[in-house]
């Protein structure tokens, strides 16, 4: 238990350490935050900001997700620089559509009405309108400037060289600048938790799963939700930019993604004839072995608590709130006990064992299967994150 008057460090700030540093800052906590580049320089820096609910009652995190719409709106309120488009999203993938009723589907004439920008609607849709979208970068930079007019510090261009311990437990970190003694270390640094981990001698199997986004200028308004289908995945940023988003090809190398990209929604979409790819960028999503979140303590190094999951953006919020609940009471969540770092070890010497491995549907960039066009995109070989 880390008690309130006690000093936490949130390792990565990212989207996921940006909402706890601010929850734990919003409860009276002294939080530092350290990040080894800058603020969502890594996977949150290429994610598609989806704020994404609809998933199947199985999926390993659909209670997180049904609950993260209600907490994005709380932060709209405690937070008016937050910025989150609630616009809906359309898919007609084939999971999206085998996952909803039918009864519950979008026919063509309500699609068109929807979305007149396509150019051969599907015959059905689903139509999810709580989904929404946020721009992840300045999501981060909004939360991180709001933890720290409330006390929290901001270390970027820091890395972790080192920790300090007393027996099994860590009392804090060594960095370049020096050491910081800490009560309580969250490590919410993605595919950069594994190796921190290593270090302690806690393995954790997080696998670097990568994305990659694609902005391209377009002359005007072009789609009025998110659509998410088999040919593409595509959302208005908040300037007005198309978002496109796709795993990256099994074969690797980005070549021709851009493009193939473009292709399909110049094909799909009116009013995207003149549009040109402006930048593009390779984000690592890290993706626990198993495929569901860890959040929690690590058994034999106490002291570090673990936060690490893909959909980070989608759930963001509510981790904040949860993860703080339980660091700042003691108290655990039992939404989160299923996803305790325990399950990957058996209890003996430190033995890594995947135990409760989820059934559920592969990845794909923005959180439902993998593309038709490239079906076998997701079947990528880990990444180091290095």
């Amino acid at each position: 238990m880390c008690a309130t008057e006690k000093h936490m460090i949130v390792v990565g700030a990212g989207i996921m350490g940006a909402s706890i540093a601010y929850h734990l800052a919003s409860r009276g906590i002294k939080v530092t935050v350290i990040d080894k580049n800058h603020p969502a320089s890594g996977a949150t820096g290429s994610s598609f900001g989806w704020i994404h609910t609809t998933v199947s009652d199985d999926a390993p995190d659909a209670l997180l997700r049904r609950a993260s719409v209600a907490d994005w709106h709380r932060l709209e309120k405690e937070i008016p620089e937050l910025w989150v488009n609630w616009t809906g999203a359309l898919s007609y993938d084939d999971f999206s559509l085998e996952s909803q009723a039918d009864d519950s589907l979008l026919r063509q004439p309500g699609i068109s009405q929807l979305e007149p920008a396509l150019n051969n609607p599907p015959q059905r849709a689903y139509y999810a309108q709580q989904d929404g979208a946020v721009d992840p970068i300045d999501a981060t930079r909004v939360l991180l400037d709001k933890a720290c007019s409330l006390g929290a510090t901001l270390k970027t261009q820091t890395a972790v060289i080192g920790f300090t311990r007393e027996g099994n437990k860590i009392t804090g970190i060594e960095t370049p600048e020096g050491v910081l003694k800490a009560d309580c270390l969250i490590l919410a640094c993605g595919t950069g938790i594994s190796p921190l981990l290593d270090a302690i001698g806690t393995p954790l199997p997080i696998m670097a799963s990568p994305a990659i986004l694609l902005r391209y200028g377009a002359t005007g308004h072009v789609v009025n939700t998110l659509i998410s289908g088999h040919d593409i995945e595509v959302r208005h940023a908040r300037n007005g930019d198309l978002l496109a988003v796709e795993d990256y090809p099994a074969t690797g190398g980005m070549n021709g993604v851009a493009s193939d990209t473009l292709t399909a929604m110049k094909a799909a979409l009116k009013g995207t004839e003149s549009a040109q790819l402006l930048s593009q960028s390779v984000g690592l999503r890290p993706v626990p072995e198993d495929g569901c979140p860890v959040i929690g303590f690590m058994g034999d190094a106490t002291g570090v608590y673990v936060a690490v999951m893909h959909p980070a953006v989608t759930c963001a919020a509510t981790l904040g709130r949860m993860i703080s609940e339980e660091l700042v009471t003691g108290n655990s969540l039992d939404m989160l006990e299923s996803y305790r770092p325990a399950r990957f070890f058996s209890g003996q010497g430190g033995t890594l064992a995947v135990h409760n491995v989820a059934k559920h549907s592969p990845i794909r960039a923005g959180g439902a299967p993998p593309l038709k066009r490239y079906p076998t995109r997701w079947q990528i070989p880990p990444v180091d994150p290095e």
